[in-house]
Protein backbone atom coordinates (compact mmCIF):
# COMPACT_ATOMS: atom_id res chain seq x y z
CA UNK A 1 0.00 0.00 0.00
CA UNK A 2 3.05 2.33 0.69
CA UNK A 3 4.02 1.70 -2.56
CA UNK A 4 1.31 2.50 -4.49
CA UNK A 5 0.94 5.78 -2.37
CA UNK A 6 4.47 6.48 -3.25
CA UNK A 7 3.41 5.98 -6.73
CA UNK A 8 0.82 8.00 -7.02
CA UNK A 9 3.09 10.99 -5.39
CA UNK A 10 5.35 10.28 -8.13
CA UNK A 11 2.41 10.99 -10.80
CA UNK A 12 1.13 13.96 -9.06
CA UNK A 13 4.70 15.17 -8.90
CA UNK A 14 5.46 14.65 -12.40
CA UNK A 15 2.06 16.25 -13.89
CA UNK A 16 2.74 19.26 -12.14
CA UNK A 17 5.55 20.15 -14.64
CA UNK A 18 8.32 20.27 -11.44
CA UNK A 19 12.16 19.50 -13.42
CA UNK A 20 13.51 16.37 -13.33
CA UNK A 21 16.61 15.66 -11.25
CA UNK A 22 19.51 14.48 -13.52
CA UNK A 23 22.34 12.45 -12.13
CA UNK A 24 25.86 13.45 -13.55
CA UNK A 25 27.38 10.43 -15.07
CA UNK A 26 30.86 10.44 -17.04
CA UNK A 27 31.04 9.54 -20.87
CA UNK A 28 32.06 6.08 -21.81
CA UNK A 29 31.47 5.08 -18.40
CA UNK A 30 28.71 2.08 -16.88
CA UNK A 31 25.97 3.06 -15.43
CA UNK A 32 24.01 0.49 -13.46
CA UNK A 33 20.20 1.31 -13.30
CA UNK A 34 18.00 -0.25 -10.73
CA UNK A 35 15.05 0.19 -8.77
CA UNK A 36 16.15 1.13 -4.47
CA UNK A 37 12.50 0.18 -3.39
CA UNK A 38 12.55 -3.39 -5.24
CA UNK A 39 15.61 -4.28 -6.17
CA UNK A 40 16.74 -6.45 -2.33
CA UNK A 41 13.05 -8.49 -3.01
CA UNK A 42 13.72 -8.47 -7.19
CA UNK A 43 12.54 -12.02 -7.44
CA UNK A 44 9.01 -11.22 -6.57
CA UNK A 45 8.47 -8.97 -9.82
CA UNK A 46 8.99 -8.54 -13.17
CA UNK A 47 10.88 -5.55 -14.55
CA UNK A 48 10.44 -4.28 -17.68
CA UNK A 49 12.49 -1.55 -19.02
CA UNK A 50 12.03 0.22 -22.21
CA UNK A 51 15.42 1.19 -24.44
CA UNK A 52 16.94 4.68 -22.83
CA UNK A 53 16.37 7.38 -24.68
CA UNK A 54 19.77 9.66 -25.64
CA UNK A 55 20.94 13.23 -26.74
CA UNK A 56 20.46 11.22 -30.23
CA UNK A 57 18.34 9.38 -32.44
CA UNK A 58 20.11 6.38 -32.42
CA UNK A 59 19.65 3.71 -29.86
CA UNK A 60 21.13 3.70 -26.63
CA UNK A 61 23.01 0.05 -26.82
CA UNK A 62 22.06 -1.70 -23.33
CA UNK A 63 22.00 -4.57 -21.00
CA UNK A 64 19.81 -6.68 -18.95
CA UNK A 65 20.65 -8.60 -15.69
CA UNK A 66 18.45 -9.77 -13.51
CA UNK A 67 16.68 -6.27 -12.85
CA UNK A 68 19.21 -3.74 -13.60
CA UNK A 69 19.37 -2.49 -16.71
CA UNK A 70 23.54 -1.31 -18.08
CA UNK A 71 24.61 1.15 -20.23
CA UNK A 72 27.50 3.43 -20.96
CA UNK A 73 26.48 6.53 -23.07
CA UNK A 74 28.69 7.41 -25.91
CA UNK A 75 27.46 11.34 -25.87
CA UNK A 76 27.07 14.14 -23.86
CA UNK A 77 23.75 15.03 -22.72
CA UNK A 78 20.47 13.79 -20.80
CA UNK A 79 19.30 10.53 -20.92
CA UNK A 80 16.20 9.20 -19.60
CA UNK A 81 15.10 5.64 -18.79
CA UNK A 82 11.75 4.40 -18.37
CA UNK A 83 10.94 0.98 -16.13
CA UNK A 84 7.40 -0.76 -15.23
CA UNK A 85 7.08 -3.21 -12.45
CA UNK A 86 4.56 -5.96 -12.58
CA UNK A 87 3.61 -8.75 -9.85
CA UNK A 88 3.52 -12.47 -10.15
CA UNK A 89 -0.04 -11.73 -11.43
CA UNK A 90 1.44 -9.35 -14.00
CA UNK A 91 -0.37 -6.30 -12.56
CA UNK A 92 1.49 -3.31 -12.28
CA UNK A 93 2.69 -2.03 -9.47
CA UNK A 94 5.02 0.64 -9.84
CA UNK A 95 6.15 3.00 -12.87
CA UNK A 96 9.78 4.79 -11.94
CA UNK A 97 11.81 7.43 -14.62
CA UNK A 98 15.23 7.36 -14.27
CA UNK A 99 17.84 10.83 -15.62
CA UNK A 100 21.07 10.77 -16.25
CA UNK A 101 23.19 13.55 -17.53
CA UNK A 102 26.55 12.52 -19.00
CA UNK A 103 29.22 15.00 -19.00
CA UNK A 104 32.96 14.83 -20.13
CA UNK A 105 35.30 13.13 -18.01
CA UNK A 106 37.31 16.42 -16.38
CA UNK A 107 40.99 16.88 -15.81
CA UNK A 108 40.10 17.08 -12.01
CA UNK A 109 38.54 13.51 -12.17
CA UNK A 110 41.14 12.11 -14.06
CA UNK A 111 44.17 13.62 -11.59
CA UNK A 112 42.08 11.89 -8.74
CA UNK A 113 41.40 8.69 -10.19
CA UNK A 114 45.56 8.48 -11.18
CA UNK A 115 46.34 9.93 -7.58
CA UNK A 116 43.85 6.67 -5.80
CA UNK A 117 45.31 4.11 -8.25
CA UNK A 118 48.90 5.67 -7.03
CA UNK A 119 47.93 5.39 -3.48
CA UNK A 120 46.91 1.39 -3.52
CA UNK A 121 50.20 0.12 -4.95
CA UNK A 122 53.01 0.06 -2.09
CA UNK A 123 56.80 0.26 -3.02
CA UNK A 124 58.58 -3.05 -2.38
CA UNK A 125 61.33 -1.54 -0.45
CA UNK A 126 58.23 -0.52 2.06
CA UNK A 127 56.87 -4.26 2.72
CA UNK A 128 57.79 -5.58 5.67
CA UNK A 129 58.74 -9.28 5.91
CA UNK A 130 56.94 -11.51 8.11
CA UNK A 131 58.25 -12.13 11.81
CA UNK A 132 59.06 -15.72 12.31
CA UNK A 133 56.82 -17.68 14.94
CA UNK A 134 58.12 -18.92 17.98
CA UNK A 135 57.23 -22.80 18.67
CA UNK A 136 55.20 -21.72 21.64
CA UNK A 137 52.87 -18.96 19.77
CA UNK A 138 52.54 -21.44 16.91
CA UNK A 139 50.94 -23.88 19.30
CA UNK A 140 49.18 -21.35 21.20
CA UNK A 141 47.66 -19.72 17.66
CA UNK A 142 46.52 -23.49 16.98
CA UNK A 143 44.83 -23.84 20.16
CA UNK A 144 42.74 -20.93 19.54
CA UNK A 145 41.74 -21.51 15.95
CA UNK A 146 40.46 -25.24 17.19
CA UNK A 147 38.41 -23.93 20.03
CA UNK A 148 36.90 -21.35 17.56
CA UNK A 149 36.13 -23.86 15.13
CA UNK A 150 34.25 -26.03 17.86
CA UNK A 151 32.66 -23.26 19.33
CA UNK A 152 31.25 -22.49 15.73
CA UNK A 153 30.38 -26.00 15.14
CA UNK A 154 28.32 -26.04 18.17
CA UNK A 155 26.68 -22.96 17.25
CA UNK A 156 25.90 -23.76 13.84
CA UNK A 157 24.59 -27.20 15.04
CA UNK A 158 22.15 -26.07 17.63
CA UNK A 159 20.44 -23.21 15.32
CA UNK A 160 19.79 -25.22 12.06
CA UNK A 161 16.73 -24.96 10.15
CA UNK A 162 15.93 -26.51 7.22
CA UNK A 163 13.67 -25.81 3.83
CA UNK A 164 12.26 -27.72 1.03
CA UNK A 165 13.47 -27.39 -2.40
CA UNK A 166 11.51 -28.32 -5.26
CA UNK A 167 13.25 -26.77 -8.22
CA UNK A 168 15.89 -24.62 -9.54
CA UNK A 169 16.11 -22.04 -12.50
CA UNK A 170 18.33 -19.51 -14.56
CA UNK A 171 14.76 -17.96 -15.85
CA UNK A 172 12.44 -16.18 -13.04
CA UNK A 173 9.43 -17.27 -15.68
CA UNK A 174 10.13 -20.66 -15.36
CA UNK A 175 10.16 -20.77 -11.26
CA UNK A 176 7.22 -18.50 -11.32
CA UNK A 177 5.45 -21.58 -13.28
CA UNK A 178 6.33 -23.96 -10.63
CA UNK A 179 5.69 -21.92 -7.55
CA UNK A 180 1.79 -20.57 -9.07
CA UNK A 181 2.02 -24.67 -9.39
CA UNK A 182 2.54 -25.27 -6.10
CA UNK A 183 0.53 -21.95 -4.79
CA UNK A 184 -2.76 -23.91 -6.64
CA UNK A 185 -2.15 -26.80 -4.80
CA UNK A 186 -2.10 -24.81 -1.03
CA UNK A 187 1.59 -24.67 -0.91
CA UNK A 188 3.19 -21.47 0.31
CA UNK A 189 6.18 -21.30 -2.52
CA UNK A 190 8.24 -18.82 -2.79
CA UNK A 191 11.14 -18.26 -4.65
CA UNK A 192 14.78 -17.38 -3.35
CA UNK A 193 17.44 -15.68 -5.35
CA UNK A 194 20.86 -17.35 -5.57
CA UNK A 195 24.18 -15.79 -6.75
CA UNK A 196 26.66 -18.65 -8.34
CA UNK A 197 30.20 -16.82 -7.93
CA UNK A 198 32.29 -19.09 -9.91
CA UNK A 199 30.06 -18.43 -13.58
CA UNK A 200 28.73 -15.35 -12.29
CA UNK A 201 24.75 -16.44 -13.25
CA UNK A 202 21.62 -15.95 -10.85
CA UNK A 203 19.10 -19.00 -10.12
CA UNK A 204 16.03 -18.75 -8.42
CA UNK A 205 15.26 -21.69 -6.25
CA UNK A 206 11.54 -22.64 -5.53
CA UNK A 207 11.46 -23.42 -2.07
CA UNK A 208 8.73 -24.88 0.93
CA UNK A 209 8.92 -23.80 4.10
CA UNK A 210 11.35 -22.69 6.91
CA UNK A 211 11.66 -25.43 9.52
CA UNK A 212 13.54 -25.74 13.21
CA UNK A 213 12.85 -29.56 13.10
CA UNK A 214 14.87 -32.02 10.46
CA UNK A 215 11.99 -34.69 11.51
CA UNK A 216 9.18 -32.17 10.60
CA UNK A 217 10.42 -31.68 7.41
CA UNK A 218 10.68 -35.11 6.13
CA UNK A 219 7.31 -35.47 6.71
CA UNK A 220 6.13 -32.21 4.96
CA UNK A 221 8.75 -33.16 2.00
CA UNK A 222 7.15 -36.78 1.68
CA UNK A 223 3.66 -35.02 1.20
CA UNK A 224 4.48 -32.38 -1.03
CA UNK A 225 6.39 -35.27 -3.36
CA UNK A 226 3.43 -37.43 -3.25
CA UNK A 227 1.11 -34.39 -4.43
CA UNK A 228 3.69 -33.36 -7.36
CA UNK A 229 4.95 -36.76 -8.43
CA UNK A 230 8.29 -34.81 -8.19
CA UNK A 231 11.53 -35.54 -6.40
CA UNK A 232 12.62 -32.65 -4.32
CA UNK A 233 15.59 -32.30 -1.50
CA UNK A 234 15.72 -31.19 1.78
CA UNK A 235 18.66 -28.25 2.25
CA UNK A 236 19.95 -26.53 5.07
CA UNK A 237 19.34 -22.89 6.27
CA UNK A 238 22.10 -22.06 9.28
CA UNK A 239 20.00 -19.50 10.82
CA UNK A 240 21.29 -16.15 11.06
Amino acid sequence: MQKLIHFAILLVFTACGSKPDYQEVMVNKTVKVFSQDYHDDAENYTFKWESPAGPSKIAVPFDLKNDMLIFSPELEGDYQIHLSITDISDDVIAEEMFYYRAIPETLEVAIAKLSSEMKTTVPSSTVKKPQKKTKAKKENINQSKARKKRNKSSKNTKNVHYTIQVAAWPSLEHARIDQLKLIEEGMDAYIQRHYRNKKDEVWYRVRIGNFNSKAKALVVQKQIESITHAKTWLDVLPSE
